[in-house]
């Protein structure tokens, strides 16, 4: 897991990551990984990687540093251009990154992320219907259970928006329907299903590679500079998920754009959730929360009331007008959260120096921090170690506030050589980016 933030302002662009890397399931972290990259060498064009730190197996940082030498001098006149040149690049070196022997396994990961939360419903249904009748289910039960289940992951995949058109479907459907048929023949835990429903199924998540659907088998990045004819910043959020058939698959999240209707911008990335909470006083996880538990709640209350307190037949008319209320509590929670805590905050961004707006950043970085050092949760741990921070401007470039090394500068003058090419007056190794 990571922790990562983009802070933008007319002047410049403050980016900050910290270092922590989990090994497995929480099985181990490492506080050494390296997230944040400039992505040339001239430009002033940062990234910032979060979630996995490798693309089908490959090291992403490997990725972007191949990326960076290729494209040597080059600019481009938009930010939007050197995003697409670099998703264009991953795309034709597919074979250098050796994408194909891992395509297998990818593709068969996200079919199987998607049978995993098929038989989680399945699971969670039966043992909801086994306590609401206070028994066990006939067989006849069990099978309108699996149906129930069938069918929600039915819907499911056909709800997902759909993410760049290139196609998917089909070249899945050739190659990989008789695996995925074959997953079902090997695991038990699937014998539930029938026939026709695990043909239905096998049939319908060949979809699934042509949506968003990417679970945990993605990489975010977050691409934020200048172009050529830019003078304000731009920053691009994209998940990038994999390669199959030497064709990315990939989305974009969000696009934001510093100008005069929008003198500043806040961006959190990955582990959200402390950032959002001061920034907006409230996370989108406790929103999510609340639009569950408040009709939950009044569901149980309007249960409880007899119904010769209503007028015949009014009962569910009251229901309805309460239920609706929450619609507007969070409609307005939300208010009060832009207009009270983030509107403050963004008037002062939108005018901050720019060595402020670096410090900012590495506290919102250092806040994520200290709450998964402290708090004893699922998340514990999973921020954390030195926190990477750059500035970049126009004219100054991609400059680094602070940035952690594997090894000692003084001991490695020969580094600073090699990629930056330039002594200082002393006859030190003078960093440029």
């Amino acid at each position: 897991m990571s922790a990562g933030i983009c802070i933008m302002n007319k002047q410049a662009i403050a980016m900050a990551a910290d270092s922590a890397v989990m090994i497995g399931n929480h099985e181990a972290i490492h506080n050494s990984a390296n997230k944040l990259f400039s992505l040339s060498r001239i430009a002033p064009v940062g990234l910032i990687i979060y979630a996995n730190s490798t693309l089908m197996n490959v090291p992403v940082e490997i990725i972007v540093k191949e990326y960076k030498r290729n494209l040597g001098d080059k600019t481009f006149p938009h930010l939007k251009d050197y995003v697409d040149d670099f998703l264009e690049y991953i795309q034709n070196n597919s074979d250098l990154f050796r994408f194909k022997i891992n395509e297998d396994d990818y593709v068969m990961s996200l079919f199987s992320n998607l049978m995993c939360g098929l038989l989680g419903d399945y699971r969670n249904y039966m043992e909801a219907k086994e306590k609401e009748l206070e028994r066990m289910l006939t067989d006849e039960e069990k099978s309108e259970v699996g149906e129930r289940a069938y069918l929600g992951t039915i819907m499911y995949v056909a709800s997902l928006p759909p993410c760049v058109d290139n196609g998917f479907t089909g070249y899945i459907k050739n190659k990989y329907l008789g695996q995925f048929r074959k997953l079902f023949q090997m695991k038990l835990e699937y014998s539930w299903l029938t026939d026709s429903q695990v043909n239905a199924l096998c049939e319908k998540s060949c979809e699934l590679f042509d949506t968003i659907f990417d679970r945990n088998n993605y990489v975010g990045i977050a691409i934020a500079g200048y172009g050529e004819e830019e003078i304000y910043p731009h920053m691009r959020h994209l998940h990038i998920s994999g390669c199959i058939n030497g064709r990315l698959r990939y989305y974009e999240l969000e696009t934001v754009e510093i100008c005069e209707n929008n003198p500043a911008s806040v961006i959190p990335l990955a582990q959200t959730d402390v950032m959002q909470t001061f920034l907006f006083g409230i996370n989108d996880r406790f929103l999510r929360d609340l639009s569950q538990e408040l009709p939950r709640q009044i569901a149980k209350c309007m249960e409880n009331i007899d119904d010769s307190c209503f007028v015949p037949g009014k009962k569910s008319i009251v229901y309805d007008q309460i239920n609706s209320l929450t619609e507007d509590i969070l409609k307005h929670t939300t208010e009060i959260g832009i207009e009270d805590y983030m509107k403050p905050i963004i008037l002062s961004v939108s005018s901050l120096p720019i060595e402020e707006l670096g410090l900012l950043a590495e506290s919102m970085i250092n806040i994520t921090s200290l709450r998964r050092k402290v708090a004893l949760d699922q998340n514990i741990g999973t921020v954390g170690g030195p926190i990477d921070v750059s500035i970049i401007t126009k004219s100054d470039g991609f400059i680094w506030l602070k940035r952690k090394h594997y090894f000692d500068r003084k001991y490695n003058p020969q580094y600073y050589y090699s990629h930056y090419g330039r002594m200082g007056e002393s006859g030190n190794e003078e960093e440029k980016v």
